[in-house]
C-alpha cells in the first residue's frame, strides 16, 4: 500500500508539474533560442537521412535532438561521445554477435550483461553518454545479429546505426555552430559602441558554490544494484521477444537503459524514488506525445512539408517544457524523442500508424517489464543506500 500511494504521488506531481508549466507558458528568448536550434537541428537530419536513404530516419532524428544542449561546448562534447560510444559499441556487436547469434541460452544472458556493464559504469562517470550509447548500440547490434546470422549481413546493420548517429550528430553540430559562431561574427562586424550606446552592466548573478558528491566507493552498490535491474529486464525482454515475437524490443531496451541513467545526486539518496520519477516521467511524455502524433500522422497524409511542419511543433514544444522550472523538464525531454520515434518512419513520410503504434508499445513494455524487476529487487534497496556521512 505505501509502494502504491508513493507511485500515485509521484504520478500526481509529474501531472501538476505539467500543468504548471503550460500554464506558465513564458518562452524567454534563452528558451525559445534553443527549441529553435533543436528544431533546426532535427530537421537538418532528417533532410540528411533522407537523402542518404538510410534505414531509421527516425534514430537520426533522435541524435540531432539529444545531442543538442544549451551551451555549445556541451553540444560538441556529447557529440563527441555519441559517435565514439556508436563506433565502439558497433564494433563490439559486429564481432561477437554472429558468434552467438544462433545459441539463445548464451546470446541471451550476454545482453543482459552487456546492458548491466553499461548501466554501471555509466553511473558516476565523467563520459557516462558514451557509456549509454556504446551498451544501446551494441545491444541493438547483437540483437539483429541473431537474425542476420553472418557477419557480412551485422557488419552492415551496424554501419548503417553509425551512419544514422553521424548524420543526426552532424547536423546537431552545424546547427549549433552556426547559433555561437554568427553572434560572434555579428559582434565583429557591428561593434556594439558603433550601433548603441553604452552596454549594459553586467547582471549576471555569481555561480553557486559547488556541490559536494559522494565518493566514488560510497556509490559502488547503488550502480552494482542498477546494473543488476537492467541486466535482469534486458533478459526478461529478449526471452519474451524470442518466444512470443514482441515487436520494439529495441525501444524497450532503450527504456531500461534510459530510466537507469541517474546523476550523482540522486545515486546518494535511495534509488527507488529517483528511477520511478523517470519512469513515471517517461511514460507521460510517451503517452501524450505518441498520442499526439498517431492524430497527426493521418492528418499530413505523408505530405513531407506538412510532415516537417508538425514535428518542427512537437520538437519545438517539448523542448519549451524540457527547460522549463515547474519540475517537468524530464516529461518534456521525454516527450520529444517519442515524439520522434513515433512520428518520423522510417524510409519516407507515411500515414501509416502501424511502425508508431509498434514502437510505442516497445517504450511501454519495457516500463512494465523494468517496474516488475525493481519491485522483486526492492529488498536490496536498504543495503544500497548511502550514508549522509559518506555522501558529504
Amino acid at each position: 500500500m505505501k509502494g502504491m500511494s508513493t507511485l500515485l504521488q509521484i504520478v500526481r506531481e509529474a501531472v501538476f508539474a505539467l500543468g504548471r508549466e503550460l500554464v506558465a507558458w513564458k518562452p524567454s528568448s534563452a528558451r525559445a533560442l534553443f527549441g529553435l536550434e533543436a528544431m533546426l537541428s532535427v530537421a537538418l537530419a532528417v533532410v540528411f537521412a533522407n537523402a542518404l536513404h538510410l534505414s531509421n530516419t527516425w534514430w537520426a532524428a533522435i541524435s540531432g535532438f539529444a545531442v543538442m544542449q544549451t551551451r555549445f561546448s556541451g553540444s560538441i562534447q556529447r557529440a563527441i561521445h555519441r559517435i565514439l560510444g556508436t563506433v565502439l559499441g558497433a564494433l563490439l556487436a559486429t564481432l561477437l554477435g554472429p558468434m552467438i547469434g544462433d545459441r539463445p541460452w548464451l546470446f541471451v544472458p550476454v545482453l543482459g550483461l552487456m546492458g548491466a556493464g553499461a548501466i554501471y559504469f555509466a553511473n558516476a562517470s565523467k563520459v557516462s553518454y558514451a557509456w549509454i550509447l556504446g551498451g544501446i548500440t551494441a545491444l541493438m547490434t547483437m540483437y539483429e545479429a541473431h537474425i542476420l546470422i553472418t557477419f557480412k549481413a551485422t557488419a552492415g546493420f551496424a554501419t548503417l546505426r553509425v551512419a544514422e548517429v553521424v548524420a543526426g550528430t552532424l547536423a546537431c553540430v552545424i546547427v549549433a555552430s552556426a547559433f555561437h559562431f554568427a553572434p560572434q561574427w555579428h559582434a565583429r562586424v557591428f561593434p556594439a559602441g558603433e550601433t548603441s550606446g553604452d552596454a549594459p552592466p553586467d547582471v549576471t548573478p555569481p555561480s553557486p558554490p559547488p556541490a559536494i558528491e559522494p565518493s566514488a566507493a560510497s556509490l559502488r552498490p547503488v550502480r552494482a544494484l542498477l546494473a543488476v535491474q537492467c541486466g535482469i529486464a534486458i533478459v526478461i525482454l529478449a526471452s519474451l521477444t524470442y518466444l512470443l515475437k514482441l515487436p520494439g524490443f529495441a525501444q524497450a531496451m532503450v527504456t531500461c537503459v534510459a530510466v537507469l541513467l541517474l546523476p550523482a545526486s540522486a545515486l546518494a539518496h535511495l534509488v527507488e524514488r529517483p528511477v520511478v520519477v523517470r519512469m513515471v516521467h517517461r511514460v507521460t511524455g510517451c503517452l501524450i506525445a505518441g498520442v499526439l502524433a498517431i492524430v497527426l500522422l493521418p492528418l499530413t497524409q505523408g505530405n513531407a512539408w506538412l510532415c516537417m511542419l508538425a514535428l518542427s511543433i512537437g520538437v519545438w514544444l517539448g523542448c519549451h517544457v524540457q527547460t522549463g522550472n515547474e519540475g517537468a523538464s524530464y516529461v518534456g525531454r521525454q516527450f520529444t524523442i517519442a515524439f520522434l520515434m513515433v512520428f518520423v518512419q522510417d524510409h519516407q513520410w507515411s500515414a501509416n500508424p502501424v511502425p508508431a503504434l509498434m514502437r510505442l508499445s516497445g517504450i511501454l513494455t519495457g516500463i512494465v517489464v523494468l517496474a516488475f524487476v525493481i519491485l522483486a529487487t526492492s529488498r536490496w534497496r536498504a543495503a544500497t543506500q548511502v550514508p549522509m556521512d559518506a555522501a558529504g
